[in-house]
């Protein structure tokens, strides 16, 4: 399994959730490989930190053969690509690759719009193939207007949403300042339950499509 977390807009959240999603993961027995290919190197940066994010397994690949080695590595249980956030080759690749694309978005009509350019990549690709994707609204603010809005104006656009949001919670940045995520800092608290729910809710729709497979 290859999940691609990407879209075309910068600060939306694409290393918090792909870095919290393997930790995740990992603390509950699995064992992904992180894929940082975006040339910002947030994913690796986090890996040299103090708490290494828990020792989930790591590797750079900002080139064009990214994909190649997500694929490489998908033998030896998920894999989570952290895409450039900008259209680029690596990206292009790494979308093709993609078994689930997880497309991050900030409620926010400017980032919505850009979020869009990504999904019409998948929906306009030349092989017809078209991978299962969520969307999943970040950094919200919990019951604020502007959130509840671009929820309802994605469903009316028939995208689909995930129920869970990452609300923006100082728990994401603080942190980082240890190579960490939530899950490692306070398996309990809010910002755990939140990551927990979200692979829950994944878990759910990659369960249900391969039973139907």
């Amino acid at each position: 399994m290859i999940i691609t977390v990407a879209t075309m807009k910068g600060g939306s959240g694409k290393s918090t959730l792909a870095s919290c999603l393997a930790v995740h993961w990992h603390l509950t027995g699995r064992r992904p490989t992180l894929i940082d290919a975006d040339p910002q190197r947030s994913i690796m940066r986090l890996a040299a930190r103090e708490r290494g994010l828990g020792g989930v397994a790591v590797v750079e690949d900002a080139s064009e053969d990214a994909s190649k080695t997500a694929r490489r590595l998908a033998a030896g249980g998920p894999v989570i690509i952290d895409t450039p956030g900008f259209r680029s080759k690596t990206t292009l690749e790494c979308l093709a690759a993609a078994d689930f694309v997880l497309v991050p978005v900030k409620p926010s009509p400017f980032d919505v719009d850009r979020m869009l350019d990504t999904l019409n990549i998948l929906i306009d690709r030349p092989d017809g193939r078209r991978p299962l994707f969520r969307c999943l609204l970040t950094q919200t603010t919990r019951d604020s207007v502007i959130a509840r809005h671009i929820r309802t104006e994605l469903g009316e656009a028939g995208l689909p949403v995930l129920t869970t949001e990452m609300n923006n919670r100082v728990a994401y940045p603080e942190a980082t300042l240890w190579g960490a995520t939530p899950s490692l800092i306070s398996w309990k608290g809010p910002a755990a339950r939140e990551i927990a729910a979200i692979a829950d809710e994944l878990d759910a729709v990659l369960g249900a499509t391969q039973a139907a497979a």
